[in-house]
């Protein structure tokens, strides 16, 4: 009885880690939405408030945190690349945001500078 169970029990892994392999496998190389893309600079906007992430735009201050995905809209769907706007009201900036379709962020700029 020991040895059935432990064969279900090992065969159960076995099949969690083979999907976890193919899962990982694959990651990144899927073309990502509009929505995923606004999504990303929008978790990628509110990392900048804390860190410099060596974009040209640099560290931005508090005020970006309180963007939500509606002061982000979709400027231009390219081939490879995504033109993201990101609008903050509390000091009437705009930044862009390229995002690659495998949903890397190419750069962070601000083209009032």
């Amino acid at each position: 009885m020991k040895k059935i169970i432990r064969t279900i029990i090992s065969t159960a892994f076995l099949i969690v880690f083979m999907g976890l392999g193919i899962a990982v496998a694959h990651e990144g190389h899927e073309t990502i939405s509009s929505e995923t893309a606004i999504k990303i600079a929008n978790k990628s906007v509110k990392q900048l408030t804390f860190k410099d992430l060596g974009y040209e735009i640099g560290k931005l201050d508090t005020s970006w945190k309180s963007l939500t995905d509606t002061d982000f809209s979709m400027v231009q769907v390219l081939e490879k690349t995504f033109l993201v706007s990101a609008t903050n009201t509390t000091n009437n900036n705009v930044i862009y945001l390229e995002i690659a379709k495998n949903g890397k962020v190419l750069y962070v700029k601000d083209t009032s500078k």
